[in-house]
C-alpha cells in the first residue's frame, strides 16, 4: 500500500469498504453569533410532505446552513397511539432574522418562525448539537 493511502472505511459488509486517498479541509470564518433551531413535526402536522420537500431542498441551501433530519416513533397519548416525529435541526452562520427569511423563501413548508431560533456563540451551538442543555459550562 502506498504512502498516500490513509485508511479504509468499512462499508456494508465484511468484504465491502472504501479507501480514502486524499481529503481537503476548507476553513471558514465563523461569526460571533450563529443561529440554531430544532423544529419538530408529527404526521398530524404534515410531516410526510415536509420530509418529502426536505429531500428536494436541503442540498440546494446555501453552504452557511447545515440542516439535519432525524425521525423517531413517539407515543402521543400515554397509551398505545403512536406517531412519527420528524425533527429538523439546523445551524446557520448568521442571525435569526436572515435565517427565517431565507428558510421561508426556500423551505416554507417547514414554517420556521423567529421564536424557534436561538442565537448563540459557535461553542454553545456545539453543545446544543450534542444534546446537552443550553447553559452547560464550556470551560
Amino acid at each position: 500500500m502506498g504512502k498516500d493511502l490513509f485508511w479504509a472505511i468499512t462499508g456494508g459488509g465484511a468484504s465491502s469498504f472504501g479507501v480514502v486517498l486524499a481529503y481537503k479541509i476548507k476553513l471558514v470564518r465563523v461569526p460571533a453569533k450563529v443561529t440554531v433551531f430544532n423544529v419538530h413535526r408529527t404526521l398530524e402536522q404534515n410531516a410526510t410532505e415536509i420530509v418529502y420537500r426536505y429531500q428536494h431542498v436541503a442540498h440546494k441551501l446555501p453552504k452557511v446552513i447545515f440542516i439535519r433530519l432525524t425521525m423517531m416513533v413517539m407515543n402521543i397519548t400515554g397509551g398505545n397511539k403512536k406517531t412519527i416525529n420528524a425533527s429538523f435541526m439546523s445551524l446557520f452562520l448568521g442571525d435569526s432574522e436572515t435565517l427565517v427569511s431565507l428558510m421561508n423563501k426556500r423551505f416554507p413548508e417547514l414554517g420556521l418562525k423567529k421564536k424557534d431560533c436561538n442565537e448563540m456563540s459557535f461553542v454553545q451551538s456545539y453543545i446544543k448539537w450534542t444534546n446537552y442543555a443550553l447553559g452547560t459550562n464550556t470551560t
